[in-house]
């Protein structure tokens, strides 16, 4: 019996074990995968949203100054609790 053609066939065997389990793994990383990137583009969306709102506030700023002091404020002060 030549152990060489023995050898060949187990490496063979092998080699088709590991790569039929890293197929079922990588099926199972693309559902993941998929997974994580909707949560990337929800969280990019609300990024999206504040980034538009900050820069729109900044800009109330920007135009309700003179000289690093607000135009208008309200000085109405609240009430203060008592303890």
């Amino acid at each position: 019996m030549d152990w060489g053609i023995v050898l060949a066939a187990l490496i063979g065997l092998v080699g088709t074990v590991l790569t039929t389990l890293m197929m079922a793994f990588r099926k199972e990383n693309h559902e993941d995968h998929a997974t994580v990137m909707e949560a990337i583009r929800t969280i990019g969306g609300n990024v999206d949203k504040i980034d538009t709102k900050l820069d729109s506030h900044i800009d109330w700023h920007l135009k309700g100054t003179n000289s690093g002091q607000v135009s208008q404020r309200n000085t109405a002060r609240k009430p203060t609790k008592k303890a």
